[in-house]
Parts: C-alpha cells; sequence; structure tokens
C-alpha cells in the first residue's frame, strides 16, 4: 500500500462519525398546516445563525421532523423560525426565548421541542412594539446611496446641543441601527442597545464626553455588507461598498448637517456580531476616517478566521480598539473546549503583535456569562463608550 493511501485510510479511521439527528417539533395552533419550519443554529450545519437552516416538514401525526447529520459528541444552540428571524419562536407571553441546546450523544439522536408562539403571531404583547426613543433624535428616512440599498438613519444629539451653539461633538456610529434606540423596531421586540438613554446618563453625571450617537439600519444584505471576505457557507465578502456608503455619502452628511468633529480621532463606530467584523475592518482600512472602534461579541468563526489573517497581514496601529466576547455566546465541547473563543483570543493576540496595547489603544475583555444578543450588548455598551471616548475633559 502506498504512503498517500495509507494516509488517505488514516485519515478515514480517524474521522468524526456523523450522527442522524431527528428533530420533532410541536409548533402553536397559530402555525399554518402547510408551513415549513426551520432550523437555525451556530453550526454549518445548522445554517450558522442564518434564520433558515434546515427545513423540517408537517407530516400525518401533525408533528413537523426533519433529520440532520451532525457530528457524534457535538452541541449545538438553535432556535426555530418559519423561514427568517422575523418569525422566530418565542415564549408563550410571546418574549424573548433564550437558544436551545442539543448534546449528540449516540449515533442515532432525537430531539422533541415545542414552541409555544412565533414572533408573527398577533397576540405578541403591545408592551414589546413600544417605542423606546430617548433624547433629541433626528430621522433621516430611506437615505438613499449609490452603493447600498437605501436605509434609515437616526441621529442622537446630546444634552446642551442645541444650547451650546459652538460647541462640535465627537460622533459615534452604530451598526445595525434598528437594534440601537428603539425597543420596537429591535431585532428581539422590547431589548434594544439603549445607547441613547445610557449615553444620556453617562453625560449628565460627567462619566462620558458628549457625543453625537448615529443608528446606521441595516439591510436584507447585512452578511455580504459587514463581511469583507466571503464565507463558504454563507457567501458574502461584499462590505467595500458598504464602507464607501459610510466614508463618501453618510460621513460627510453628518458632518455637514450636524457640529460634528470630522477627524478620525474623534470618529467611531461600533458594531456587533457580524457588524463586529465590520466595525473592526474600519481599523484595518481606514483608521485615517474611523479611529474609535467597537467590536463587540465579533464573528471572528467567519471565512474560517479570515479576519486573523487579515490582521496579521497588515502593519502599524492607528485606531482604538474594544474588542470582546461573552462567554455564554457559544457552547463549548465535553471537554469544555470552545473553538471561537480560541480564535477571539487569537486575533487579540495578532493585534497586540500587530503592536495595539492591551487597556491603553485595546481593550479586549470576555464578558463572564454574557450571551450572544442585544440584552448582553445593552449591558456594556456604557463602557464601551467610555472606553472610546473617556470623560468629558478627554474630548
Amino acid at each position: 500500500m502506498s504512503a498517500l493511501w495509507r494516509a488517505a485510510l488514516a485519515a478515514l479511521l480517524l474521522a468524526t462519525p456523523a450522527s442522524a439527528v431527528t428533530f420533532i417539533v410541536t409548533a402553536p395552533a397559530s402555525t399554518p398546516t402547510d408551513a415549513t419550519l426551520y432550523l437555525s443554529g451556530d453550526r454549518a450545519e445548522l445554517g450558522a445563525w442564518s434564520g433558515k437552516g434546515p427545513a423540517l416538514t408537517r407530516r400525518a401525526d401533525g408533528l413537523w421532523w426533519g433529520d440532520v447529520a451532525l457530528p457524534a459528541g457535538a452541541s449545538a444552540e438553535f432556535k426555530l423560525t418559519r423561514g427568517s428571524w422575523d418569525s422566530v419562536e418565542k415564549d408563550a407571553q410571546g418574549g424573548e426565548l433564550g437558544n436551545r441546546r442539543v448534546s449528540v450523544i449516540a449515533t442515532t439522536d432525537t430531539v422533541r421541542v415545542t414552541v409555544a408562539s412565533w414572533r408573527t403571531d398577533a397576540g405578541a404583547p403591545a408592551a414589546a412594539r413600544v417605542h423606546t426613543l430617548t433624547g433629541d433624535i433626528r430621522t433621516h428616512a430611506a437615505f438613499a446611496s449609490k452603493y447600498v440599498s437605501a436605509r434609515d438613519i437616526l441621529v442622537w444629539l446630546p444634552p446642551g446641543y442645541e444650547q451650546q451653539k459652538s460647541r462640535r461633538y465627537p460622533v459615534i456610529y452604530l451598526l445595525d441601527g434598528q437594534n440601537v434606540f428603539d425597543g420596537a423596531t429591535s431585532f428581539i421586540p422590547g431589548a434594544e442597545w439603549r445607547a441613547d438613554e445610557v449615553a444620556d446618563s453617562l453625560i449628565r453625571n460627567g462619566r462620558l464626553a458628549p457625543c453625537i450617537l448615529v443608528a446606521v439600519a441595516n439591510s436584507p444584505q447585512r452578511m455580504a455588507e459587514y463581511t469583507a471576505v466571503a464565507d463558504a457557507k454563507n457567501g458574502g465578502g461584499k462590505s467595500a461598498a458598504h464602507q464607501r456608503f459610510l466614508i463618501e455619502e453618510l460621513k460627510p452628511f453628518v458632518d455637514s448637517n450636524y457640529r460634528t468633529r470630522p477627524d478620525a480621532e474623534h470618529t467611531g463606530i461600533i458594531g456587533s456580531s457580524l457588524g463586529g467584523l465590520a466595525a473592526l475592518d474600519m481599523a484595518l482600512d481606514h483608521a485615517d476616517k474611523f479611529g474609535l472602534i467597537g467590536s463587540v461579541s465579533t464573528s471572528v468563526w467567519w471565512g474560517d478566521g479570515a479576519e486573523i489573517a487579515r490582521v496579521k497581514a497588515g502593519k502599524g496601529h492607528n485606531a482604538r480598539i474594544w474588542f470582546d466576547i461573552g462567554t455564554a455566546e457559544y457552547t463549548p465541547d465535553d471537554r469544555g473546549h470552545s473553538p471561537r473563543m480560541e480564535q477571539s483570543r487569537v486575533l487579540r493576540d495578532a493585534l497586540l503583535a500587530r503592536g495595539w496595547r492591551q487597556d491603553e489603544d485595546l481593550h479586549y475583555v470576555e464578558v463572564e456569562g454574557a450571551a450572544h444578543n442585544e440584552r448582553a450588548w445593552a449591558a456594556r455598551i456604557g463602557d464601551i463608550l467610555q472606553f472610546l471616548l473617556g470623560p468629558p475633559q478627554a474630548r
């Protein structure tokens, strides 16, 4: 037997066997009988949180069934949808539901799930749809661009903006703008970043330099707009157009219509998940425009860790960066090992090797017990803003 054949046979014998996992779902009475339900989870086999992973179909017994091949011993988090995050499952009161978890033990396994309600159900509580905007917020609806699709822009102005006519302010742009100020438009109804309330309180109490916050809505092309390279499973890799929109169209508009301090030292961008990649890419590609970076719960896994290679390939460091991950964002394996946590640490080390200094111009933190959602990000947006901007005397 040749060496090549021996190597191939060894690899085959050592390969992790796949387990056939059957998902059986009991859906609420509001679910149409001809509906297709979908799994969406944190593994590629579950759609990588796309909102529309493997499909489940209704059988004669009235339950929705579907089979997924997962590696034996794997753990995963998932939710059920009816085709998108706009129809994600909710609890019995229409409120937020935490991620479900599954651990694959046997070579064949069955997971039974009962869905209480859907986000689209008319019975969702009215409180979840109440607007929660706080302070002086100006809306620029359907802001047009020649690079990306039109989207809403919300500009939050700090206390005293109208009274102090000669004062100019740092500006922080926040991606996924629907989630930033308003619980009525947030991805999870009622769960938003509370950036307006938090900034207002910190500024009034002298703990944050007065600033302008600009919430930039995402679009159905979010995955492509926020990623610099394509992912084998999810595509993407078209962030250059989104960057041009921010740099050539939106920033000049904001600088022309509001009293900003337009230099990079006073201009920042914050994003979470894939938005965390988009924000960090500004430090790599355009630190001359955006010098304050909030890279939150960053999806370092995208493109098989391509962001790590991007950091290693460059030179120099000109931006101030907050970079974090929650310890409860990804399910560890049976040995307590989390590959995605390790990827975040490798990216941190690459930033340090390139010249950033921990707790000086880089703040890397693993937030104990924090999940991957708006409530977790709301809990630390104040810390992020304070690290980037500092107290009033700093700006």
